[in-house]
């Protein structure tokens, strides 16, 4: 949705973001600057126009502005929490733009022509349709485009056309409001499944469950959703194995909408299914299904080369099979590359697929082990074309569930229990999984020290000097590098 918003305005959200988080705290210009890569002057621009933004709104106006020499600083007074202003003023700064308003009004009503919609956002046709060029490259992603030669203005298979009502929808309110609050007056009148929901999901999932409703109910009567044979026989074990599937059959037209439902669930909201749901599917689908069978190829040798000597637990395996399964149906049915399972909808493409490709290249031995699973694999079925999503994916899982390990070695040895210390405060702070402590400093990843000792050189080993271990700043550091380091093992 980033894309909408103009450098000016996406800049002025920023400023705002860490501000707000700063809440009531002098927040240096220097800082600023390095952080919002602008000039002095086009900061101090920036906060006076983000000021007579918030003086605007009325949902903001609690909020208040102070300069000082060299600083600024951001006052909340209203009850609306961090959460909520950000999205609020995203919002506002999303209304701003022509192409937002594009989408909005043809998903509210259906124009005729072109003539009628620039009447009602007040523009020249030229103008609207230079801006409709432009969208309409960004919808090329989604299989979709504006026209004014249908019964709607946003034409496309019906699939692609309610995922992208899904990610328009959400991405612009984030809960907020629910659009279609009126047609589902009906189906949230029920207390079972209210209670249900209530019991299992937190507030945010409860809402994106809503608004995949909404869309549904608005949808399914004049536009039914008709699924291949191989995607409804790999949905049928959500039907009647998770709760949430359960829960809200009675509301689809026909299986097709149902199962559909259940796919999107799944493309979009972590962790609909809980463990034991997952673990329960995986034996569940049908082998025979081709995407089912290279899915189930891929984590078996997968699991063979990342789990050499103990088999990843039932748990890990089931999630990662969930994951990579859901991706290749996602991307094969809606004839879309994985690298969208990663991208929010309608961001900078570019300076996204440069961030996932620095992600994976702090991931070698999974790039190393798909081309070679890819070689030694002919019968994996998916297209090559797929092949940098799916390393993405794995790289992805990777960091989900295969903990990742240091070694630590510390000498500490200015008095008797200043080791003990050190050792048990990194327990409490880090996963206990993943550290390990050695007594040899050859063989450490990091070394924890306040004294001189003989040692090899090992590569890429942090040494890490402590003058008292009671020292707060020392421990901010200390706690900076294990990240690091965690963050890099691969």
């Amino acid at each position: 949705m980033e894309f909408f918003l103009n450098d000016k305005n996406k800049k002025k959200l920023e400023l705002f973001k860490e501000l707000i988080f700063k809440d009531s705290e002098k927040v240096s210009f220097t800082y600023l600057q390095h952080y919002l890569d602008i000039s002095l002057s086009t900061l101090k621009r920036y906060f006076n126009e983000l000021e007579s933004d918030i003086q605007k709104n009325e949902d903001l106006k609690m909020i208040d502005f102070e300069r000082s020499t060299g600083s600024f600083q951001l006052n909340n007074h209203s009850h609306f929490k961090i959460d909520y202003l950000i999205v609020h003023l995203r919002l506002h700064y999303l209304n701003e733009s022509l192409q937002f308003k594009i989408i909005s009004s043809i998903l509210t009503r259906s124009y005729l022509t072109a003539d009628e919609l620039a009447d009602d956002l007040f523009v020249s046709i030229p103008y609207l349709y230079k801006q409709i060029n432009a969208l309409n490259e960004q919808l090329k992603s989604f299989h979709i485009k504006v026209v004014f030669h249908s019964n709607e203005n946003l034409c496309g298979e019906e699939k692609q056309m309610r995922m992208f009502c899904f990610y328009f929808y959400w991405n612009a309110y984030r809960g907020t409001i629910i659009p279609f609050e009126f047609e589902l007056s009906c189906v949230f009148t029920s207390p079972e499944l209210i209670e249900s929901l209530e019991k299992r999901y937190p507030s945010s999932v409860i809402k994106r469950i809503k608004l995949m409703l909404g869309i549904t109910i608005m949808r399914q009567y004049k536009f039914p959703i008709k699924l291949p044979d191989e995607i409804k026989s790999i949905l049928k074990p959500f039907e009647v194995t998770t709760e949430i599937s359960r829960l809200v059959k009675r509301y689809f037209i026909s299986e097709d909408e149902h199962l559909f439902f259940n796919l999107m669930l799944r493309s979009f909201i972590s962790d609909i299914d809980s463990s034991q749901e997952k673990i329960s599917l995986f034996d569940k689908f049908p082998r025979s299904s081709s995407l089912v069978f290279s899915s189930e190829l891929l984590v078996n040798e997968y699991e063979k080369n990342f789990s050499p000597s103990t088999s990843m637990t039932p748990k890990q395996k089931s999630s990662i099979f969930y994951y990579v399964l859901i991706g290749l149906v996602h991307s094969t049915f809606f004839e879309i590359n994985p690298m969208y399972f990663f991208r929010q909808v309608m961001i900078n493409e570019q300076d996204n697929t440069e961030f996932l490709k620095k992600y994976l290249k702090r991931h070698p031995n999974n790039f190393r082990f798909y081309k070679k699973f890819r070689k030694d694999h002919p019968e994996f079925t998916i297209d090559s074309t797929f092949n940098f999503g799916i390393c993405m994916l794995l790289s992805i899982l990777t960091d989900m569930f295969l903990i990742p390990t240091i070694s630590i070695y510390i000498q500490y040895s200015s008095n008797n229990f200043g080791t003990v210390f050190i050792k048990n405060r990194i327990l409490t702070l880090f996963n206990a999984e993943s550290i390990t402590f050695t007594n040899q400093i050859s063989e450490s990843d990091i070394a924890i020290i306040d004294n001189f000792e003989v040692h090899a050189e090992k590569e890429q080993q942090t040494f890490f000097f402590v003058n008292s271990f009671l020292d707060e700043r020392m421990w901010l550091e200390l706690i900076m590098v294990i990240q690091k380091k965690l963050l890099n093992s691969d």
